[in-house]
């Protein structure tokens, strides 16, 4: 199986990804940024993997910005788009053009806390427990068909710091793991 992975920051995901390639059933065929000051970048450099980076800072409109997606990604062969801290919303024509191709991870609970800050919601909600969904995107908002979640208990100590780094351990050792069981 053969993946685009899209980031848009450190790159942690990225990197777990391409850490596991040999081990797993998928191949990194490319990679994609919407940010030229992403550490990922770096990341797919170290590992040999091509890394289109298109700044949509350059882009007045979303959609423009997501036709230059679609020409680069209608150019290489590839079976799932992976996005791994990619902090953009799709574009309804271009989730339309990869329908059941687009995977995302969701720092939260899924249907809870869709969108963004969702550690500090889980704390000012006095959450029992938090964690992370992988799932199909769909044209709404962090609501497609959740493939895999993986929960852990608050505890009192907890804060912001800590629960980010929590969930960043989760994801970085099922994300590549669930996309290769699931999808091969």
């Amino acid at each position: 199986m053969k993946i685009v992975v899209f980031f848009s920051g450190t790159g942690t995901n990225l990197r777990s990804f391409l850490e596991q390639e040999d081990d797993l059933s998928y191949e990194v065929v490319s990679t994609f940024t919407n940010n030229p000051k992403a550490n990922g970048i770096q990341i797919a450099t170290e590992f040999n993997k091509p890394c289109k980076i298109i700044d949509h800072q350059d882009y007045l409109e979303r959609e423009t910005f997501d036709q230059e997606i679609y020409k680069y990604l209608e150019g290489i062969d590839f079976d799932y788009i992976v996005l791994a801290g990619y902090m953009r919303i799709l574009s309804s024509f271009l989730v339309d053009a990869y329908e059941g191709q687009i995977i995302n991870i969701h720092p939260s609970l899924l249907p809870k806390y869709p969108g963004l800050d969702t550690h500090k919601r889980a704390l000012a909600a006095h959450d029992t427990h938090h964690g992370t969904t992988i799932h199909f995107v769909i044209n709404e908002l962090d609501a497609g068909p959740i493939i895999r979640q993986e929960s852990f208990p608050i505890e009192p100590n907890d804060n912001l710091e800590s629960l980010i780094n929590k969930v960043k351990e989760i994801e970085n050792d099922i994300y590549p793991k669930t996309v290769s069981e699931y999808l091969t």
